[in-house]
């Protein structure tokens, strides 16, 4: 048997472990906030351990462990491949709306059920079940392996992703990263957008509703303010050439609204701008003197954050008594890897072989925390399992698209680490 047979035979036969590991995981609370890993990272050390694979925890916070696992190939020096994935999930929200358990593991139907199964507690399960194989292997492959599965990813990575790199730089930053947040069968995310968070303060006089002429309503400012803060998705991207030319493409924009929804391939292209809080007033009768908006704008490849904040401070200045702030500054802009690469290729052709039809190149709605090694000019790729139901109510995943996302990554990360 070949050693690639052999690795196919390992993604087989073990199955049921793969599950059971996965459904141990689904079945531990990491919601975040609080955002407490500690339990699940225990089950990875576990799970090393008895691989016998070496491994490290780097804790800048003490319930926030990261976890940190390497090899060398075989063959000699080659390029160093980073697997990443992360463990916090975000938070349950009502329970009495969830028809099981969250945190129950159950299996029905040929779905795994429990907050964060798709994002990305698969996807984190088969990196560690790739990485292993890989392992068992590494005497057939070059280069280097990095598995790093992290605590911080849903309340932005500052002690997860980002604090590793910053401190673990020579042993995370890799020439090529794989990650397996929740992407959708038929597309490979080679980008993201990015996030422009900005909270918006308007005051005014006040007083009582029945003399509007006296002190004016804040929240009636908000509303115009909002008109004018939607126009901003009318801005028109300056792509790359090749960003422009790949999402250009008719099965492309097919494969985004297969794997994102209907409307996908638009709104992948421009910005989008969601007024996520409104607080202001105090009674019915009363003109309010202060109303406060939190609104999240994404922004596409090809449209800078200053150029948003730029166009926002001309129209604050239209509303008097309005002022804004940045609540995540200095973040990333929007960011992609070359759609061309070649990871781009083994992912595509490996994911083509088992599926009706290769997935496409696509640029995330959502972030990741591929953008962190972005930003340091390193190619990062996405590929996982369908997003719907992520972050919903009885949220659950295809044990099928697991066992399938597993099958992809392994086997893409083996054409990279073996073909010179």
């Amino acid at each position: 048997m070949t050693a690639e047979g052999e690795l196919l035979g390992f993604l087989e036969s073990e199955r049921d472990r793969q599950v059971d590991f996965l459904q141990r995981f689904a079945r531990i609370d990491t919601a975040n906030p609080p955002g407490d890993t500690r339990e699940a990272a225990d089950l990875f050390r576990a799970f090393l351990d008895k691989e016998g694979i070496a491994h490290r925890t780097e804790a800048p916070k003490a319930c926030n462990p990261n976890i940190i696992a390497s090899f060398e190939g075989g063959k000699g020096p080659g390029r160093h491949l980073v697997l990443n994935g992360h463990l916090d999930v975000f938070p349950v929200g009502d329970r009495a709306a969830w028809q099981r358990d969250p945190w129950s593991g159950d299996i029905a139907d040929g779905r795994l059920h429990g907050r964060g199964t798709v994002d990305m507690k698969c996807g984190t399960t088969a990196l560690l079940f790739a990485f292993a194989y890989l392992h068992r292997l590494r005497e057939e492959l070059s280069g280097r392996v990095t598995l790093t599965v992290v605590s911080d990813e849903e309340t932005g990575g500052k002690w997860g992703t980002a604090w590793l790199l910053e401190n673990c730089a020579r042993e995370v930053t890799g020439d090529c990263v794989l990650n397996s947040e929740p992407s959708g069968l038929a597309t490979v995310r080679f980008g993201e957008k990015c996030m422009l968070w900005l909270r918006f303060t308007i005051a005014v006089k006040g007083g009582h509703s029945a003399y509007p002429h006296t002190g004016g309503s804040a929240n009636k400012m908000a509303a115009a303010l909002i008109q004018d803060l939607l126009a901003i998705e009318k801005m028109a991207p300056d792509e790359p050439a090749t960003v422009r030319a790949t999402l250009d493409q008719p099965e492309v924009r097919a494969a985004a609204e297969v794997s994102l929804g209907a409307g996908a391939a638009e709104v992948m292209r421009r910005v989008s701008v969601n007024v996520g809080t409104i607080q202001g007033g105090v009674k019915i009768n009363m003109l309010p003197p202060e109303c406060v908006l939190e609104v999240d704008f994404r922004l596409p490849v090809g449209i800078s954050r200053a150029a948003v904040l730029a166009r926002v401070a001309e129209i604050a200045q239209r509303h008097p008594g309005t002022r804004f702030e940045e609540l995540l500054p200095g973040g990333p802009e929007a960011n992609v890897s070359d759609p061309t690469h070649e990871m781009m290729g083994h992912l595509s052709r490996r994911a083509g072989a088992l599926l009706a039809s290769p997935p496409q190149p696509i640029v995330s709605l959502g972030g990741t925390d591929t953008r962190f090694w972005r930003m340091k000019g390193v190619p990062a790729f996405v590929y996982g399992c369908s997003p719907a139901g992520m972050g919903g109510v009885d949220e659950s995943v295809s044990l099928a698209e697991f066992h399938h996302v597993m099958k992809v990554h392994a086997l893409a990360a083996w054409d990279y680490l073996t073909r010179r």
